[in-house]
């Protein structure tokens, strides 16, 4: 009787073990199971490593700036339209700077490879509109006291910042900074997170004003994601230099130093001192007048020097270049900023009659389009772009224009090693600005409202210090008439412009106006506009 009790006890543990224990341990091993599939995906694929240590990264310092490329293989994964939280799970990887595989666009070629995870591994890509970004940053201890940045450019076309799961601000197409000081912890591994939408042009203008609503709005976007470089930067937290411009004239035989100038205070003295440097050498040494903050021009100051050097920049000796760096001297001469190195090439191109002069030499130009930009993240390469451009001076291409006929947001990928390459290569190049044509001009300050002057300065900023950049090409197809190829018709007499071309042209010109105010240095045309203008195309 005993035995059969003791057995009758037994069994009810173990009923009591299969109804409450078990169930929990299944319970518990659910609940870990997205933990494991998250580790999991956390690891590259065997011969993929994701490399984020800083003090690997190309980097630039200044004793007063740095700032380190944060470039490379980053957690990836499509997203929903409205994300409220940084996704704590199901990561892949994909590469930065990229633009999402799966387009269907006849220009595009996919070159770089998504790295999925199981739990989204059947998404169509061609169909993702939104996705999250992720990856570790170390901010140097050195930074304390300094204002830390994340840099974007070419972004396409919106991006929401987080840094240890904390939103700290958002960036639109085309680029811009994020202000991270308030969360920067320097010295310490903190998460970088982003949220990016590809949306068209006229949801990243309707993001100022709602972007729930303008994460909606339905468009193409043909190059989409982080398609240009990420920075992270620390720079002073007071006066500081923001952005330098270098114009050149052979004709007057004067370098001119144009520079953005942040935080002074209206009440001190400043100076700006530059040094032009010639394979490491200094070769020009020169100082600005002083100046106070109210004799800036919109946040600017531009100061000039005589100065011709023997070497000039020339699409035959593409070696000749320079280093310049600013630095911004409080009136007892004490550093406030240095600058990073602008390169920089010594030419001028001008119009005098009918024809090109380069540095004071007549010049035929024989032009083809460049779709490097457009084609994807592996033809926008140092190494891919240099090929193409000496391929093409291989039989005889002296002058290419980059085939974006407009600058929406997914138009093109980062055009920045391409820019370098043809400094290198020595190929003229006509950079192209906005299109008119895809932003509202009617209301009464849409000049300074509709979102082109800001995204015209991007596109100047970019090219701005690279003497491959001669002129500026705009407003393509838009503004020409019936036979305006006519030989007999090229006399700048005759002009068949119907009256809805005629207000074409009037918009053209303010955007003209616009480019011209940013950089004045560069001959801007009208693409394939007949007579408007200073060329005939």
């Amino acid at each position: 009787m005993q035995r059969s009790q003791s057995k009758s006890n037994h069994l009810e543990i173990f009923h009591r073990l299969i109804k409450f224990v078990i169930p929990a341990i299944l319970i518990f091993s659910l609940l870990l199971m997205p933990l494991y599939l998250s580790q999991a995906a956390e690891k590259p694929p065997d011969g993929v490593k994701a490399v984020w240590d800083v003090k690997k990264a190309f980097r630039e310092k200044t004793p007063t700036r740095e700032r380190i490329c944060i470039n490379g293989l980053w957690r990836w994964q499509p997203a929903q339209v409205k994300a409220d939280a940084v996704l704590q799970e199901n990561w892949g990887y994909f590469k930065v700077p990229g633009s999402w595989p799966g387009e269907s666009h006849y220009m595009q070629k996919d070159s770089q490879t998504v790295h999925v995870n199981r739990g989204w591994q059947n998404e169509n890509m061609r169909e993702v509109v939104s996705a999250w970004y992720q990856r570790e940053i170390t901010i140097p201890g050195a930074w304390t006291g300094r204002r830390i940045i994340v840099r974007l450019a070419y972004l396409n076309s919106f991006a929401s910042v987080y840094l240890d799961g904390k939103r700290v601000g958002d960036v639109r197409f085309p680029g811009g900074d994020v202000d991270i000081t308030s969360a920067g912890r320097p010295g310490n591994t903190q998460v970088l997170s982003m949220y990016v939408v590809a949306m068209p042009l006229k949801g990243v203008l309707l993001s100022f004003n709602d972007t729930d609503a303008a994460k909606t709005v339905k468009g193409s976007v043909i190059h989409r994601g982080l398609c240009g470089d990420v920075y992270l930067e620390g720079e002073p937290s007071g006066e500081s230099v923001a952005d330098i411009k270098v114009d050149t004239s052979v004709r007057h035989g004067r370098v001119a130093v144009g520079v953005t100038l942040q935080n002074l205070n209206p009440d001190r003295q400043y100076s700006l001192r530059t040094r032009i440097f010639d394979k490491g050498m200094i070769v020009k040494d020169f100082t600005s007048s002083p100046f106070k903050r109210s004799d800036l021009k919109y946040g600017r100051i531009t100061f000039e020097e005589k100065w011709k050097p023997k070497k000039l920049w020339d699409i035959h000796t593409p070696q000749n270049v320079f280093n310049l760096k600013v630095s911004l001297m409080d009136a007892g001469g004490n550093l406030l900023d240095e600058s990073h190195r602008v390169r920089f090439g010594f030419r001028e191109l001008w119009i005098e009659g009918r024809d090109f002069y380069l540095n004071g030499s007549r010049i035929f130009l024989s032009a083809v389009p460049l779709d490097n930009a457009q084609i994807g993240a592996g033809a926008a390469t140092y190494e891919s772009a240099r090929e193409s451009l000496l391929r093409l001076k291989g039989f005889g291409i002296n002058f290419v224009y980059t085939h974006n006929y407009g600058c929406q947001p997914g138009a093109n990928v980062s055009f920045a090693e391409i820019l370098r390459a043809a400094d290198d290569v020595g190929m003229l190049i006509s950079f192209s600005q906005p299109h008119f044509g895809h932003y509202e001009w009617e209301a009464a300050d849409a000049d300074r409202s509709n979102g082109y002057a800001e995204h015209a300065a991007f596109y100047v900023r970019a090219a701005q210090n690279h003497p491959s950049v001669a002129l500026y090409s705009m407003n393509h197809n838009a503004t020409g008439y019936s036979e305006d190829m006519n030989p007999d018709m090229i006399d700048g007499i005759q002009d068949k412009r119907s009256p809805p071309s005629m207000k074409n042209v009037e918009k053209a010109l303010r955007a003209e106006a616009i480019v011209k105010h940013l950089d004045g240095s560069r001959i801007i045309y009208h693409h394939s506009s007949g007579n408007l203008g200073s060329m005939h195309t």
